[in-house]
């Protein structure tokens, strides 16, 4: 399961949010919730794929995983 989480208790301005992939963390990023939902989606995508986790995935396919 992807997961989307809010760090903080602001519900309003800019927030830290973080990407898990089941328990394990994958990254960071922030976001305005005035932004609405696709902002948070793509800065999520981006930042993933920045991550060091999204060079293993691709590591992983390459070797047939």
């Amino acid at each position: 399961m992807i997961r989307i989480i809010n760090d903080g208790e602001n519900t309003q301005g800019t927030c830290t949010y973080r990407v898990q992939v089941g328990k394990q963390h994958i990254c960071k990023f922030e976001h305005n919730r005035q932004d609405g939902l696709a902002d948070c989606l793509q800065k999520a995508a981006d930042a993933v794929e920045l991550s060091e986790w999204a060079d293993l995935v691709l590591l992983d396919d390459t070797k047939g995983g």
